[in-house]
């Protein structure tokens, strides 16, 4: 009777173990010959869009005038260049075929007879993909303006020295509408957009 129940247990894990043989195997696709399988994969690509400013220092400048070395000259630009704009992006076939990265004031008013503006430099050899162009050098105010465009699926690469450099300068526009003033703090906001 032992050996009876012993044999019975091994023929019942024998018929178990067939059924989830046969079960595993008729899980595949066939190829059509026997002796391959086919199965579903899917492939989810996110939709990215991200911005980054850097510098070796910091992303905090400061600009002003240089006063005349002896009197009845005028008062000189000053520019920055110690920043650059790193991006990642990936387009959307129909529904985000490209993008721009826009420029604004977000805070804070330019001093009057002043401009502040600033140019994107053409993109360095780091990163990959097709990165954007630049729209050349722009006047910033409180509305969004393109400075780079036709920014395609690509990355900058990280930090200072990769992307875009940015160059800033504060140009005396009229001089008869410049007054002393007290240091004034601007806000310049960068966005990635289609």
């Amino acid at each position: 009777l032992l050996l009876m129940t012993k044999l019975l247990k091994i023929l019942t894990y024998l018929v178990v173990l067939f059924l989830c043989t046969t079960v595993a195997h008729a899980q595949g696709n066939s190829n059509g010959n026997g002796n391959g399988y086919a199965f579903g994969l899917g492939v989810n690509i996110p939709q990215i869009s991200i911005i980054a400013l850097r510098s070796n220092s910091s992303t905090s400048i400061s600009l002003g005038l240089d006063g005349p070395a002896e009197a009845g000259l005028g008062a000189t630009n000053t520019m920055d260049s110690s920043i650059w704009v790193n991006y990642t992006f990936v387009k959307g076939k129909n529904t985000r075929p490209k993008a721009k990265v826009y420029a604004k004031i977000s805070s804070g008013s330019v001093p009057s007879g002043m401009t502040l503006n600033v140019e994107a430099k053409a993109p360095t050899s780091h990163g990959k993909g097709n990165k954007g162009t630049s729209t050349g050098e722009i006047t910033l105010t409180s509305t969004d303006q393109a400075i780079i465009e036709n920014i395609k699926s690509a990355n900058t690469g990280k930090g200072a020295n990769k992307g875009h450099n940015l160059v800033y300068g504060l140009d005396l526009s009229s001089y008869n509408l410049v007054n002393y003033t007290a240091p004034v703090v601007l806000t310049i906001t960068y966005t990635i957009a289609e």
